[in-house]
């Protein structure tokens, strides 16, 4: 039998020029590393933040790991060249001990939950081998090898439960890609939040202060259900958002079936039913805001960003201009606004940028993209993390492959 819909979630509220080319080098400095706190678990285990509202602390706003008040975000970044199980592991053990250990967000038996993205469906996975001789998984999909790495790390800290989310447009994308195998291999549990299982129906969750005009969101309870969430994205230009990572990712944490219009995508978070347009700029305004909100009714405890082997000039194979691009590079992070800006960077562009300019400009791809908001300088004004250059710490994580004499 199923389980019955959690009760209702209380949302955790929070607070309320021309860009230019910025150099890589900039903002990539190397820093040394700060190991205390990786594999130390502290004496008292910390409240689940996502307990139903009547178990939620009055003050929920606590329990957000993300800098505010001028404090730096730390961003651990490294150079990795492929996805090799055993580079890639201890790559990422090195980022986390670059940004203080994560024993501060998993403690011994929690449930963790892992959100990967795999926008698109088999069918464009499928045509990108055809185009480019390259899986999905180096080009736009969340790679399943960074998925087992991230989980086996957990483990070791030990985590008790691992959950693995995306609203999948098809099992094919899970079974024909390794992800199930990685799924299993982890000893973890697959849930494909297009589904409301095991719940008997979604959560519908308030907004507090509602960017846009939805004032509530349909989840799957399952991820309610966590102790620390961590986002697995791919980091890309993106048609609606001018960039897509963390943040971005939330997209894909509302089922379809509540947000479809006309067509196999979720139309109805760009506009209201009387907007007709939704990939003007008046739709993706509403678009980027409706990323800040579902963000802000479930915040990202730690992102592991992949731009490794990605793309520019959009999100997937559908895009005009989409091009496979290797940047060498893992971004790791407890807070996602500061994640997505650096990588941002990566692309050379301002992450300060002013709305429809940098990244969010109508030229700034060759599809047809309207241009957008600065939704990272929205979810910064929303207290969801920093976006500026400036109050991000940025330390080199890069392990080293040199072997003494």
């Amino acid at each position: 039998m199923k389980k019955e819909s959690p009760s209702q979630v209380t949302s955790i509220p929070v607070s309320s020029e021309k860009s230019s080319s910025l150099s890589r080098r900039q903002f990539f400095k190397a820093g040394g590393l700060v190991t205390a706190g990786f594999l130390i678990d502290s004496c008292m285990k910390k409240q689940n933040p996502l307990e139903p509202a009547s178990m939620l602390s009055k003050n929920a706003d606590s329990l957000l790991t993300h800098p505010s008040n001028g404090t730096l975000s730390q961003v651990a970044t490294a150079t990795q060249t492929d996805y090799d199980p055993e580079s890639l592991k201890a790559t990422i053990q090195s980022c986390f001990e670059a940004i203080g250990g994560i024993g501060d967000l998993v403690k011994t038996g929690d449930t963790v939950g892992l959100k990967l993205n795999m926008t698109g469906g088999e069918y464009n996975a499928a045509k990108t081998n055809r185009l480019y001789g390259l899986d999905a998984t180096e080009t736009f999909w969340s790679h399943p090898e960074i998925l087992r790495a991230v989980g086996e790390l957990l483990k070791d800290m030990g985590a008790g439960r691992l959950l693995v989310f995306e609203a999948n447009y098809d099992w094919a994308s899970v079974t024909d890609w390794g992800y199930l195998d990685v799924v299993n291999a982890l000893g973890a549990e697959y849930i494909d939040l297009n589904s409301a299982d095991p719940y008997d129906d979604f959560t519908e969750v308030p907004v507090d202060n509602p960017l846009t005009h939805w004032t509530s969101y349909f989840h799957n309870g399952a991820l309610y259900d966590v102790d620390c969430f961590v986002s697995l994205p791919k980091f890309k230009r993106h048609q609606g958002a001018g960039v897509t990572g963390a943040l971005k990712n939330m997209i894909g944490s509302v089922p379809l079936s509540k947000y479809q219009k006309s067509g196999a995508w979720r139309e109805k978070l760009h506009c209201p039913d009387s907007l007709t347009d939704s990939n003007s700029y008046e739709g993706l305004r509403n678009l980027v805001r409706t990323i800040v909100d579902l963000n802000r009714i479930r915040p990202t405890h730690l992102t592991v960003t992949d731009a490794i082997l990605t793309a520019d000039n959009g999100e997937g194979t559908w895009i005009n201009g989409f091009t496979p691009l290797s940047l060498n590079t893992l971004i790791v992070s407890k807070d996602p606004v500061a994640a997505d800006s650096i990588g941002t960077t990566l692309f050379e562009f301002d992450p300060t940028a002013a709305d429809k300019e940098g990244p969010f400009a109508p030229d700034s791809m060759p599809a047809n993209f309207a241009g957008t908001d600065n939704y990272l300088r929205i979810a910064d004004e929303q207290g969801l993390g920093n976006h500026n250059p400036d109050q991000i710490e940025v330390i080199d994580a890069t392990v080293s492959t040199l072997v003494e004499a």
